[in-house]
């Protein structure tokens, strides 16, 4: 192509890249309307006292209820351990707690300010018409265990640290027969219930504490459980608000709770519902844990 053609190519060309090549922002346009903001959930957090997915079963039925009542999402976490779950709900980390009696007075007394910004105890757990449940020693029924006295110098095994049911119980129970951790053998915490239940079955320890319901699971499991102590009638699980959650909300969820009725399936069917929260058994945690804490306890015992 010649130098002329090629230049009257150029010209012909020209008006029409520079006016391709504007601006478009000079030229009004039609703003598009911001897509909607979902509004935030919130998030119910559950210690780790059984396996992810029986937890997944027995607890999501309840998130899915509260956001129905509330009308947004309520999502449902597990903490990694009880301490976890008590240092995300006291800094405002998770809206709503699934919570023992022992991490929920951890909670209030050390981890939030005195008498400021405390959880709100929103309701109690009711397990087959009952707002209380019961914690045991148990060991091999072939084993050479026969009394809890018998248990100085053998192998004992507890739940998770901070569980009132599988750890503070039993030690008290273990006190009021003269029998402190340095009789033991020796002893361990294996974190779930049905860890210290299996733990006895298969002669790793020659007894172990946990919940009574728990151990109803196995005590016809061969060889069986024999149970060697039972407390009294413990206080139950509370669903607690963190003190960040306005008031509007917790009346809400309240009144969700109270209304909640699920029946579990399985090997060990279960009715589950909610009462208002009964701070009368509440007393007798502090001085459970009052009298593990101290291990040489002269006072009254708690129940």
């Amino acid at each position: 192509m010649s130098l002329t053609r090629r230049g009257l190519i150029l010209a012909l060309l020209l008006p029409v890249l520079l006016t391709s090549g504007c601006d478009s922002s000079d030229s009004p346009q039609e703003e598009m309307p911001a897509a909607p903001q979902a509004e935030p959930g919130l998030v119910l957090l559950v210690h780790p006292f059984d396996t992810p997915s029986r937890l997944l079963e027995r607890f999501s039925p309840i998130t899915e209820h509260l956001s129905k009542a509330l009308g947004k999402p309520v999502k449902l976490e597990i903490a990694r351990t009880y301490i976890d779950q008590i240092r995300r709900i006291a800094e405002g980390q998770a809206d709503l707690a699934y919570m023992g009696p022992t991490p929920f007075f951890r909670a209030q007394d050390f981890y939030l300010e005195a008498d400021k910004d405390k959880l709100i105890p929103l309701a109690e757990e009711v397990i087959d018409g009952q707002a209380t449940y019961r914690s045991v020693i148990v060991t091999r029924k072939d084993g050479p265990v026969h009394r809890i006295e018998d248990l100085n110098g053998h192998l004992m095994a507890f739940g998770a640290h901070h569980s009132y049911s599988s750890h503070y119980v039993p030690r008290v129970l273990l006190l009021q027969h003269g029998i402190d951790l340095y009789r033991l053998k020796d002893y361990a915490y294996l974190g779930r219930h049905e860890r210290v239940a299996l733990a006895v079955l298969h002669g790793d320890f020659d007894a172990g504490g946990l919940r009574l319901d728990v151990a109803k699971q196995y005590l016809e499991r061969t060889p069986g459980l024999r149970i060697l102590a039972t407390s009294p009638p413990l206080p139950p699980h509370l669903i607690v608000a963190s003190p960040h959650l306005d008031d509007a909300t917790r009346q809400r969820l309240r009144a969700a709770l109270l209304d909640y009725r699920q029946e579990t399936k399985g090997n060990a069917p279960r009715r589950i519902a909610f009462a208002p929260p009964d701070h009368v058994l509440a007393r007798q945690v502090r001085k459970v844990v009052e009298i593990v804490e101290r291990r040489h306890y002269d006072g009254p015992w708690p129940w």
